[in-house]
């Protein structure tokens, strides 16, 4: 049995174990600070929250900070931050986490934070799009003086020199670039609180950020030379399950898939993290985005579904030219050897009748002047030669004297 499919089983008896009618506050204690400390369950802990067994449990708890604090805890690992953890620590609201969680709740935390930053770059591309079109829209006129088309003539080759500029750009500018300082703040790093420097700190934070990739929660490339983590936001994640990609406790607690993994979900390239629906606001946020990650989904699939038409009759009509053209060739080359036998036949035809009148035409002109020799012949040039043979003429010629 490989370490993967061990992995997988052990998480899936841990989840089991929530269901457990025997369920009691310490047992129930530990088994979320296994949860929470588990490296392939990353969603799905409001799920395990919502199991009777654990509901009824919390409710045997008399200690109303303490099951407060629970439950925060909890919560913070299904969609929180690692600045929150903080701010809720200095308060003494929520579980003091070790290092496993900790680094846990920080890769969590990076799959927010490139999470907001795909949404803006979504409405950012929306907006660009838009103000495009009304450019293209607004700039056509009727009538232009020509002042004013050898101004338009320099601005057009102006930006031409910039478009060759920005080709060279055009596959970075496909990624989101998210700066090692901003990462840096947002995750907390370092832990005592100082301002990040990137000699200190820069191998903490990109051995975190290796590891959200290789955990299959982002995707995402690391650039040294620009200090940032670019995401890939039109890159899907892919989940392999014999790999042991990033797997969800919301799946097993709702079936206990043996995988114990989840796709990449509505964002594609980060991993889905459980939605926020404890209050009517955040449901609506996350309604709201889920709409919006939808619609952008639907002009995605409107607009290649357009080229895939434009496509589709292109190639409609090449094929029709394209059969005109192989009948055209087909028919010159059954046509081909009939008409090369017509002009042979016609060609030698007339050049052996023309010799042959010729020749009796110099025989009777022969004839009539009384030199009729059966040997003289009639050249194409009309000279006549006597055609002489070894003894036979001679003989001839003889006895006729």
């Amino acid at each position: 049995m490989t370490a993967v499919n061990t992995i997988n089983i052990n998480s899936s008896n841990l989840l089991n174990e929530f269901r457990s009618p025997s369920l009691n506050l310490p047992l129930l204690q530990s088994l979320l600070q296994r949860l929470i400390s588990h490296p392939k369950i990353h969603n799905g802990f409001v799920d395990v929250l919502k199991l009777p067994s654990v509901r009824a449990t919390l409710d045997k708890l008399d200690d109303n900070n303490k099951r407060a604090a629970l439950i925060k805890t909890v919560e913070l690992f299904a969609y929180g931050t690692v600045r929150e953890y903080y701010a809720l620590k200095e308060k003494g609201e929520v579980w003091t986490l070790n290092d496993v969680q900790l680094e846990k709740l920080r890769m969590l935390s990076v799959v927010s934070i490139a999470r907001g930053q795909i949404e803006k770059f979504h409405s950012g591309e929306d907006a660009v799009g838009a103000s495009s079109l009304s450019s293209s829209l607004s700039g056509s006129g009727d009538v232009e003086m020509a002042d004013d088309v050898l101004a338009k003539q320099q601005q057009k080759s102006k930006k031409a020199q910039k478009k060759k500029k920005s080709r060279k750009n055009k596959k970075s500018g496909t990624m989101l670039s998210i700066p090692y300082s901003r990462l840096a703040s947002e995750l907390c790093i370092p832990d005592d609180g100082t301002p990040y420097e990137e000699q200190k700190s820069m191998r903490q934070l990109e051995d975190l950020l290796i590891q959200c990739i290789y955990s299959n929660v982002i995707a995402a490339k690391l650039d040294q030379s620009s200090r940032s983590l670019r995401v890939e936001p039109h890159v899907a994640l892919t989940h392999d399950p014999a790999a042991g990609g990033g797997g969800g406790a919301s799946s097993s607690s709702k079936g206990l898939k043996k995988d114990g993994g989840c796709g990449g979900g509505v964002y594609g390239s980060v991993f889905s993290r459980d939605l926020n629906t404890l209050t009517p606001e955040s449901t609506r946020v996350e309604a709201s985005r889920m709409i919006s990650s939808l619609e952008q989904f639907l002009k995605r699939s409107d607009a290649l579904l357009t080229t895939l038409e434009r496509s589709t009759k292109a190639c409609q009509s090449d094929r029709k030219e394209d059969e005109l053209r192989w009948r055209e060739v087909r028919g010159a080359v059954e046509e081909g050897p009939s008409k090369l036998r017509a002009e042979a036949v016609a060609g030698g035809g007339g050049g052996i009748g023309g010799m042959q009148g010729m020749g009796m035409g110099g025989n009777m002109s022969g004839g009539g002047s009384g030199n009729n020799d059966p040997m003289e012949v009639v050249d194409m040039a009309g000279r006549r030669q006597v055609k002489r043979s070894k003894g036979g003429h001679s003989v001839m010629m003889g006895g006729g004297g």
